[in-house]
């Protein structure tokens, strides 16, 4: 594609139509302690290699009996068992019970040989190395059985499960210490313009801060991906190019930020052309905010990364990621999409659209009641930064919609 074919819009629908027919997404396997692997998706089935529990035991503090020992046993008349020994939670007896006999047990305990009941300490009575019974026990009482739980070779988890802290204890409980799960993409962020300035820097007329790493870095960690901020780079083709090389051999996903449109400062355009094997998907997209995007992918030596020209305008920026990137970077893990929170709402006023654009405009809620929630659009534009911190969510009028009515029911889209 040459550079003056660039900026070709196309749709919204016939863009993610591209990217997902383009851009091939190749799941790579990792195996981690699950000390680390909270909210990180199973990339095998978890087979149990023991039983749970892995002896019988114990229920009930009390007493380890042969059941049909305490059969006559009542209030009125008690069955005396000789205690012949004691057995705490961790520990394992030797002793084999007899007929006649008992062994004081804790909760957890193995059940020794020979017993096939445990009798509650508050149905006993101790004298001396005597136990009276006064309450009868049937087979079985108050003990769990060998593989009760969890068999072994029983497939517990299945693949593409989410780790959450009681699937982890699962894990512990059979004894894993390491998992394998789908490895988070590594997404690189690199920011140009000459105005901008990190937030370590001292502000000067004329420039300003980067908002757009942060607000990416966040939302990539968001999107459960790994962000690698490369920093700020001066409207160099030069230093650009050289960020880029670097970004292509150690990222998943490579996002630029600024330098989209056909300024003369937006130098993306050609400088993507000078790269070898690249594929440009993209340039402009018929959206509001974020119609000079550009999305290619370059062919690496396993497989392809995509590349993604974000526009500066803050509001633009981080439209564009969740309406493209976002669903990508989840891909990758196969960490479920994001739920979009949509409720309804009427429109306070009147709301023109730019036809044939697809519109995200950002609104915010400004009454409710129990039966209706109102809302009016954010009339800063895409390169305001408060229009990020006032927004509740946006409106997505299609292409073919010139304007909203005053009280018009909506679609909210919630942040």
């Amino acid at each position: 594609m040459s550079h003056q074919n660039f900026l070709k819009t196309i749709s919204f629908k016939e863009a993610k139509r591209l990217i997902n027919n383009k851009i091939k997404i190749i799941p790579k396997i990792e195996e981690i302690s699950i000390k680390n692997a909270l909210n990180r998706v199973l990339a095998r089935d978890i087979i149990s290699p023991i039983d749970v529990p892995s002896f019988d035991r114990s229920l009930r503090d009390g007493f380890a009996v042969i059941a049909e020992d305490t059969f006559r046993a009542d209030e009125i008349s008690p069955v005396t068992l000789k205690l012949v020994a004691g057995i705490r939670a961790g520990e394992v007896s030797t002793k084999s019970l007899k007929s006649g006999e008992c062994i004081e047990i804790a909760t957890g305990a193995p059940i020794p040989k020979g017993a096939n009941a445990v009798v509650m300490i508050e149905f006993s009575e101790q004298e001396d190395n005597y136990i009276k019974i006064y309450k009868t026990a049937t087979p079985m009482q108050f003990i769990t059985k060998i593989g009760t739980d969890i068999k072994r070779n029983q497939i517990v988890l299945n693949k593409f499960t989410i780790l959450s802290p009681r699937e982890l204890g699962t894990l512990a409980a059979l004894g894993y210490q390491k998992v394998s799960v789908f490895t988070k993409p590594r997404v690189s962020i690199l920011s140009t313009g000459n105005e901008l300035l990190s937030s370590n820097e001292q502000i000067s007329y004329g420039k300003i801060y980067d908002i757009n790493a942060t607000t990416l870095y966040n939302s990539i960690v968001e999107s459960e991906g790994i962000p690698i901020k490369m920093g700020i780079s001066p409207d160099d083709s030069k230093i650009i190019s050289q960020k880029l090389n670097e970004m292509i051999n150690i990222s998943d996903i490579v996002i630029v930020t600024g330098g989209t449109s056909k300024g003369k400062g937006d130098l993306l355009p050609e400088i993507l052309t000078n790269f070898e094997n690249i594929d440009f998907l993209i340039h402009g997209v018929r959206i509001k905010p974020g119609k000079p995007i550009i999305i290619s992918s370059i062919k690496s030596t396993i497989s392809s990364i995509p590349i993604f020209v974000l526009p500066g305008n803050p509001t633009s920026c981080l439209i564009t990621y969740n309406l493209f990137i976002d669903p990508l970077v989840r891909k990758f893990t196969y960490f479920p999409q994001k739920e979009e929170k949509i409720i309804k709402a009427k429109v306070k006023q009147r709301i023109y659209s730019s036809e044939g654009r697809t519109i995200f405009q950002p609104v915010k809620i400004i009454d409710q009641t129990t039966t209706e929630i109102i809302i009016a659009p954010i009339q800063t534009g895409s390169e305001s930064i408060t229009t990020l911190s006032h927004t509740d969510g946006y409106i997505k009028i299609p292409e073919e919609i010139q304007f909203l009515e005053e009280n018009q029911i909506v679609d909210l889209y919630l942040f």
